[in-house]
């Protein structure tokens, strides 16, 4: 079994808006991450975080941004944040993909942290449908983060809006969807607690760092099947995004019931494999119960060789493996600069 045991210090990193807020919200969590870093190119990020922990990349110009542009500028600050990393066994790497700081610094972060040894893990948040000038930059980056990290866990932002209000205003929308994201990831990186189950950094990583691309699906009921009904809709949302029978290994994280029992969750992991059509999928577990009538299940599943998300980088048809180098970035054509709303 992959161990991690004095590797040094857990450290998770928020890039951009939507980075930045995901983490501040998870270090207000008791989990198991023992350091806070931020990095952005927009000061008011920080006015939530403490200061000692960021890293403000500079902007002398009076335009919009593009990815190549922010990394770029950031050049400057690799020493502070090759400073913020120094001493860390694992890394994770928040960011929303899409617009220009998310996109731009994630894949560098992450080869940064790569380099100074730790593990490292991208967990990109991906655009809202709608946002369909942010798609291109968004699929050219996330392939950058998985060939710079050991492992990717993607996160859909149409998955997450699901728990929102319909009404809800786009300022509230991507509010929601950051804090349905940080419910999600706080539920797999919890310590252990009273009458709680966790998942515990190992058996995340053993599932995270796999061949492919790790997906996160979620749904929350309060039926009278809930535990049932829950976990379907996990799946089904799963497999929005890709070909869930096609997962090698899982992680059904069962959140915020207190009266769940033994046997649903038993039957929970035991539904998995007939659920998404793949009775040798290897299942891992965890429980947080939290005193509420709504359960929420987390799944995480690995082993992803396609996504929906290769059609938003059309390029990487010809290219393959090859990673888009900034010159090409640079000269995209206007119509596809990335909007930054939720970045």
């Amino acid at each position: 079994m992959l161990s991690v045991k004095n590797r040094g210090e857990i450290t998770a990193v928020g890039i951009g808006t939507a980075g930045t807020r995901i983490v501040s919200l998870l270090s207000r969590k008791s989990l198991f991450v023992g350091r806070y870093v931020y990095v952005s190119c927009d000061e008011g990020d920080f006015s939530t975080v403490e200061r000692a922990d960021t890293v403000l990349i500079d902007s002398p110009v009076d335009q919009k941004l593009t990815p190549s542009m922010v990394r770029g500028l950031a050049l400057g600050s690799c020493s502070r944040i090759a400073d913020a990393l120094a001493g860390s066994g694992v890394v994770f790497i928040v960011a929303g993909l899409g617009g220009a700081t998310g996109s731009g610094l994630a894949p560098l972060v992450a080869s940064m942290a790569q380099a100074s040894g730790a593990i490292t893990v991208g967990v990109a948040v991906m655009p809202f449908g709608f946002e369909k000038k942010l798609k291109f930059y968004a699929g050219v980056s996330l392939r950058r983060l998985r060939a710079a990290s050991k492992g990717v866990i993607v996160i859909d932002n149409d998955t997450l809006m699901h728990s929102s209000p319909e009404e809800s205003t786009l300022p509230n929308l991507c509010d929601s969807a950051n804090r349905a994201a940080v419910k999600a990831l706080g539920s797999l990186l919890s310590k252990a607690s009273e009458g709680s189950t966790p998942v515990g950094l190992n058996k995340l990583l053993g599932t995270v760092l796999q061949d492919g691309y790790t997906l996160l699906g979620l749904s929350s009921n309060q039926g009278a099947d809930k535990t049932e009904d829950a976990l379907a809709g996990a799946v089904v949302s799963l497999g929005n995004l890709a070909k869930a029978k096609e997962a090698s290994r899982a992680i059904v994280s069962l959140d915020g019931d207190s009266s769940l029992s033994a046997r649903e969750v038993g039957m929970a992991v035991e539904r998995l494999g007939s659920m998404i059509d793949n009775q040798n999928v290897d299942v891992e577990y965890g429980v947080d119960y939290r005193g509420t009538a709504q359960l929420q299940v987390s799944l995480l599943a690995s082993g992803f060789g396609s996504t929906k998300y290769d059609e938003y980088d059309p390029l990487a048809q010809v290219l393959g493996d090859r990673v888009l180098d900034d010159e090409m970035d640079a000269s995209l054509p206007a119509g596809l600069e990335a909007l930054q709303s939720c970045d």
